[in-house]
């Protein structure tokens, strides 16, 4: 049992490992223990802020900032807030500054935990 809860772990570990390392990527989960939005480039720092609503039974209960900042990841999460099923919606929006611009890179509207939604692709711009 423990060897399969290891490959199980080294599979997540290995598959969420790979986002953000090609460039600039964002996305957003709901019901994954943690609801959140996060955008990261492994490549290079930006000045990112992410927002992350979080709505329970079609009514918004909170957002979660992370302002501004010059770095590599921009995580607005709510730990350990929601469970798989739980009944969440996030709504994520990704926003970066260069060159005194400012740049929406992208919105999402997730009730899932699902990785994709802009996780793995190479370059969202």
């Amino acid at each position: 049992m423990n060897k399969i809860l290891l490959a199980i772990s080294t599979l997540v570990v290995v598959g969420s490992a790979h986002a953000g390392f090609n460039g600039l990527t964002w996305h957003s989960r709901a019901n994954c223990i943690n609801n959140e939005s996060i955008s990261w480039d492994w490549t290079t720092y930006r000045n990112m802020r992410t927002l992350s609503s979080h709505f329970r039974n079609g009514l918004k209960m909170h957002t979660v900032e992370a302002p501004f900042k010059y770095t590599w990841r921009s995580a607005a999460v709510h730990y350990v807030e929601a469970y798989p099923g739980a009944g969440w919606r996030v709504t994520g929006e990704h926003y970066m500054l260069q060159n005194n611009q400012f740049i929406v890179l992208g919105y999402e509207n997730v009730v899932d935990c699902s990785i994709y939604g802009g996780w793995w692709d190479f370059d969202n711009q």
